[in-house]
């Protein structure tokens, strides 16, 4: 089963929110910057690693940056931390543009997915050839609809492109989102 892209993009976004929490550290002086700067970084490798994107191990890379100071032998502990503390604070902007450009075409491949489902879903419930009964699960409705746009010759282009960008649950979860259930409601009992 392939992974979610749309949880992926929620993650990411939620990495980057915290970015400014970890500048705010290094303006503040903050003693604990490089070890939370550390775990940051390293959940977001493991995030990373889980999607199987290959910009783990520029992460990774710069982790390394961040880690060799320790492993002079030249230098004094306070003269190791102060060095890693540079270097950490060096490095702050390319994690940030890496992540960026991490999340960008996810982003957008999410954006034109739902763009898509709300231009389907328009056409099915326009049709007026599904009706949504509160009585029945929406699980049922889905189907009903989800079915009809594979069906229908106009719309199975739509479809396949779904499929090819966004693992089913993603497809459901937009689906879910952006439908409107008044526009499949009937709409017949008030003309009598």
């Amino acid at each position: 089963m392939k992974k979610s892209i749309i949880n992926l993009v929620k993650v990411l976004k939620n990495k980057l929110v915290e970015f400014p929490v970890m500048v705010n550290r290094l303006e503040r002086k903050d003693p604990h910057f490089t070890n939370k700067l550390m775990e940051w970084i390293k959940s977001t490798e493991e995030l990373l690693a889980t999607y199987n994107i290959s910009e783990t191990s520029e992460l990774a890379g710069i982790r390394s940056k961040i880690i060799a100071p320790a492993f002079d032998t030249t230098t004094r502990r306070a003269s190791m931390k102060k060095e890693q503390l540079r270097v950490a604070a060096a490095v702050l902007y390319e994690l940030q543009h890496l992540l960026l450009e991490v999340l960008q075409p996810y982003e957008m491949k999410v954006e034109e997915s739902r763009e898509l489902v709300r231009q389907l879903l328009l056409i099915v419930g326009q049709s007026g050839a599904i009706s949504y009964d509160t009585s029945i699960p929406f699980d049922v409705f889905f189907n009903q609809v989800w079915s009809f746009i594979n069906a229908n010759d106009q719309l199975k282009a739509g479809a396949v492109k779904l499929k090819t960008s966004l693992p089913f649950n993603d497809i459901q979860l937009l689906i879910a989102e952006e439908i409107d259930l008044t526009a499949f409601q009937n709409h017949e009992t008030g003309a009598e």
